[in-house]
């Protein structure tokens, strides 16, 4: 019974024959009408749409617990720089002791004598 609806439905196709296309008929395209040029009130809402919807979106991300839970576990901590107060320092300048007044530890010294090689 199988074989007999396969086999009715390919005799179908057969009996049908190939289909065949009509005629080709070449029109261009004016590329001009297509594109739509938005005017100055057009982009202006457009933006102000944008920047409401994306503060809401952040709003409510940010408001949302396991986003929070999230960033708690794999954030880092914003550090924040200290604050740098101008002018002179109340501690004493650094030339005044002697621990800053040594020659610098990478500085080679020369040797006073070598040893004698056999």
């Amino acid at each position: 019974m199988k074989h007999l609806v396969w086999g009715t439905i390919a005799m179908a196709i057969v009996a049908a024959g190939p289909a065949s296309a009509g005629e080709v008929q070449f029109k261009p395209i004016d590329t001009n009408k297509l594109v739509v040029k938005p005017s100055k009130a057009a982009a202006d809402l457009t933006a102000a749409t944008i920047k409401v919807v994306g503060g809401a979106t952040a709003g409510a991300v940010e408001s949302n617990g396991y986003v929070k839970t999230i960033n708690n576990l794999f954030g880092f901590k914003k550090s924040t720089p200290l604050p740098v107060q101008m002018g002179r320092s109340p501690l004493p300048a650094p030339t005044l002791f002697p621990s800053t007044q040594y020659k610098s530890y990478n500085t080679p010294v020369m040797p006073s004598s070598q040893p004698v090689r056999r």
